[in-house]
Parts: structure tokens; sequence; C-alpha cells
């Protein structure tokens, strides 16, 4: 019985120092311009941040194309057009939306299937601060041979000095942590198999 105290107070230690770890670790919000690459990748997410800041990247030529993928089947391209403040004839030519994600691993399928089409070898992917680990872990297991460059959103979970905001974040960022853990081990596990 000791033994098996002892093995839950360890295991619960050692997770709580991952989170910590993960959470010093998380990048901050990416305020230069990216170099040019062949498209901009949105997961959605973030009340709208991530697709804004998307879109802002392609409006400025940071791409010549724009997914913004895992759009809420609800969502029609007449309200994502709402976010755009550049010219008409761009969003229309140049802005794709993919409704099939549900979740990160389906955002990354989502995105590698579009890539393919649309013969993009370099990506700026865009996501939140807390999620941005768990994407790049998932985008480059789905996206081996494609060069992916992380623009990254402020989640509002983070104060200036990178710490949690309050116990709610800690409780999104700790789930966050638990997806990005589960999402590492998935992608090794795929790789010890080749």
């Amino acid at each position: 019985m000791r033994r098996l105290v002892f093995g839950i107070v360890f295991v619960c230690l050692a997770w709580l120092v991952g989170l910590v770890a993960f959470v010093t670790a998380l990048p901050q919000p990416t305020t230069n311009a990216p170099a040019r690459s062949d498209a901009v990748v949105v997961y959605t997410g973030g009340g709208g941040a991530r697709i804004t800041a998307g879109m802002s990247l392609l409006a400025d030529g940071a791409a010549g194309r724009l997914l913004i993928s895992g759009v809420h089947p609800d969502i029609t391209r007449e309200n994502v057009a709402d976010f755009w403040t550049g010219a008409p004839e761009l969003f229309e030519c140049c802005v794709d939306l993919g409704w099939q994600a549900q979740s990160t691993t389906g955002n990354a399928d989502e995105a590698a299937q579009w890539t393919m089409q649309n013969d993009a070898t370099r990506i700026v992917l865009v996501t939140s601060d807390f999620h941005m680990p768990r994407a790049l872990a998932e985008s480059r297991a789905a996206m081996p041979a494609t060069s992916i460059t992380p623009h990254v959103v402020s989640s509002g979970y983070l104060n200036g000095a990178g710490r949690p905001t309050s116990l709610s974040a800690w409780r999104r960022l700790g789930g966050e942590f638990n997806k990005f853990l589960l999402a590492k081990a998935k992608t090794y596990l795929a790789s010890a198999r080749k």
C-alpha cells in the first residue's frame, strides 16, 4: 500500500513539474512578420483572434493562399468574410475554408491534404500560444516534408511575463498539457513503427 501511495505521489509531482516546464516554455506572441511562404494555415479557436491574424498575414503578402481549418459547420463563407479587411478579390480567390477538422489531429490532416493539393511546401502556422506545441507536433507528423513556421497568437491565458493569469487559466493549460503529452506519445509510437 505504501508503494502505491508513493507511486501516485511521484506521478503527481512529475506531472506538476512537467506542467510548469510546459507553461514556462510556451512561446510568446509573434510580433515580427514571417518570411514569405507558400501559404498561411490557421487552426481555428480563440474567439476569432487566430483567424484575424491569419487574414492579416495574407493581406500583408506573407503568402499566396490561406487555409482556415476546423471551421464550424454552421459558419458560412460570408460569416468568415466579416473578419476580412483586405481587398475583396483577394478573399474570393485565395482564402479556403476547411469544415472537416474537429480536433488538432483533424486540423493537421486537413492541412496536409490541402498543402498537397496546392503544392505548398512552406507554410506559416497560426494558432494560440498554449496550443502551438501540440499543433506543431501534430502538423509535423502529418506533413514531415513541409517547412512550418509558427505564428503565435496570444490566448489571454498568460500575462506579459508568461505566467497564467488565473486559476481557470491554470486549469486550461493543464488540460492542454495532457493533450500535448498524448500527441507526443502518439507521434513517437507512430515513428517507432516505421
